[in-house]
C-alpha cells in the first residue's frame, strides 16, 4: 500500500494512492453514488453501509455513527481532537497494519475526516470481499462443524496477533462462500499491539451473547455444539 494524506483546511482524507490517486470529500457521499446509478446494495448498522461500484472497483463505504444513549445527543458527531486521533483515520491506519501483515480484512481504500468547530464527521472506504455474507445471515441456512472451526481458529489469529475487536458479534464476521475463508470486519476502535497476544474472553463473550440472540428458534440445541466447535478452532 502507498498511503498518503491530503488536508484541506476542516477536510482530511488519508487513502491508499494505488488505489484512488486522485481522492475527494464527494467520494464520501452516497448522493454522489446514488446519482450515478452506483449503489448496488445496502446493509443495516449504525446507519448504513453501502455498496458501490466504482472505477477503482467494488467498495463500500461506511459513514460512522453513534449507537445507544450516545445517538440521543449526537448521530454522527463526535469530539474533534486532531485528524490522526478521529475514528476514521485509527481504522484506516489498523486495517492497512492487518493488510500488510495478512489478516483476513476489508482492504483499506480511504478515510476521510470534516471538521466543524469542536466536532468532526467521518467516513470510511474500503475494498469489498467478494461472495462474502455475514455469519449472522448465515444461522438460519445453517453451518457445518468445519465453518465453526473455521471460525474459532480466525479469531484466535487476531488475538495471537495482538488484535482487539472492539464489538465482536454475529455481523462482523463474514464467510466467503468459495473457499470457505473466514474475514473480521468493522475495526472501530479497535487496536493493535504487536508481539502481545489478546486475552480473548472478553470478546468470545460478546460473541456469545450475539449468537444467542440470533439462533434460530427452531434448533436451540444446535447452538451448544456449534459453539464447542468454534472453541476446538479456536484452541481453548
Amino acid at each position: 500500500m502507498n498511503i498518503e494524506t491530503l488536508i484541506q483546511q476542516n477536510l482530511a482524507i488519508v487513502y491508499d494512492q494505488d488505489s484512488i490517486p486522485d481522492p475527494s470529500q464527494e467520494l464520501f457521499e452516497a448522493e454522489r453514488w446514488a446519482a450515478e446509478n452506483a449503489i448496488e446494495g445496502s446493509a443495516k448498522g449504525r446507519g448504513n453501509a453501502y455498496f458501490l461500484k466504482t472505477p477503482f472497483g467494488a467498495a463500500v463505504l461506511r459513514r460512522y455513527r453513534r449507537g445507544g444513549w450516545a445517538a440521543r445527543f449526537s448521530e454522527d458527531r463526535y469530539v474533534f481532537t486532531g485528524f490522526e486521533q478521529s475514528r476514521p483515520y485509527r481504522e484506516f491506519r489498523l486495517l492497512a497494519r492487518m493488510t500488510e501483515q495478512g489478516l483476513p480484512v476489508p482492504r483499506p481504500l480511504a478515510a476521510m475526516c470534516v471538521r466543524g468547530g469542536l466536532y468532526y464527521r467521518g467516513a470510511l472506504l474500503t475494498r469489498t470481499i467478494p461472495g462474502a455474507r455475514p455469519l449472522a445471515e448465515l444461522l438460519d441456512m445453517g453451518l457445518d462443524s468445519d465453518d465453526w472451526i473455521r471460525i474459532g481458529a480466525c479469531i484466535r489469529r487476531f488475538h495471537a496477533a495482538g488484535v482487539r475487536h472492539a464489538d465482536l458479534n454475529a455481523r462482523n464476521i463474514l464467510l466467503q462462500q468459495q473457499g470457505s475463508e473466514v474475514f473480521l470486519l468493522d475495526f472501530d476502535r479497535g487496536s493493535m499491539i504487536s508481539g502481545s497476544a489478546v486475552e480473548g474472553k472478553t470478546n468470545l463473550a460478546r460473541l456469545r451473547r450475539s449468537l444467542e440472540k440470533l439462533w434460530p428458534s427452531r434448533s436451540p440445541q444446535a447452538l451448544e455444539a456449534s459453539w464447542a466447535r468454534l472453541i476446538e478452532g479456536y484452541g481453548v
